[in-house]
């Protein structure tokens, strides 16, 4: 029984991952959520973000809701989800939920914080895989894509706002 457990805990393991990154940058707060939030752009810029498409957007005062589909492409795996976005201009806030594709959950939060000369981003991803393959895979290229993801924001600020 106790090695099932332990078993079921490494295989729960290897398909959860969660992530909290907080970068401080040289630009301001609505301009990098201005950035993050043109998901339309992701497709030049966003590395494995193949293409995006809006399919539904309406707004409620300060508040933007987004339907999209994303494709996304690494190495051999390629899958399309839809991600449901909610925009907060006021409070400079990102939340993204998928409901399709290779995860049974993933969410992630981007807030965006005035301070002495710039801003700091506040940023957390948390997912879990729909299979143990593919939990197995992600796990694998996570950080480095994860890296390349954070860069690919950088470096377009760089580009716009420099």
């Amino acid at each position: 029984m106790r090695m099932r457990i332990l078993s079921n805990l490494k295989m729960l393991h290897n398909l959860m991952k969660s992530k909290k990154l907080s970068r401080t940058v040289q630009y301001s707060a609505n301009d990098m959520y201005a950035l993050v939030s043109d998901i339309e752009s992701y497709p030049y810029f966003v590395p494995a973000c193949k293409s995006l498409e809006v399919i539904k957007k309406r707004k409620d005062g300060d508040i933007i809701y987004i339907d999209a589909i994303m494709e996304v492409g690494y190495g051999f795996l390629n899958e399309f989800f839809t991600s449901h976005i909610i925009l907060n201009k006021k409070k400079f806030t990102i939340e993204v939920v998928n409901s399709d594709g290779p995860f049974r959950k993933l969410n992630n939060y981007w807030q965006f914080i005035d301070i002495e000369n710039g801003s700091e981003i506040l940023f957390e991803i948390d997912f879990i895989a729909k299979n143990s393959f593919t939990g197995k895979v992600i796990n694998l290229m996570f950080e480095r894509v994860f890296s390349k993801y954070i860069f690919a924001f950088e470096s377009r600020a760089n580009k716009l706002y420099s």
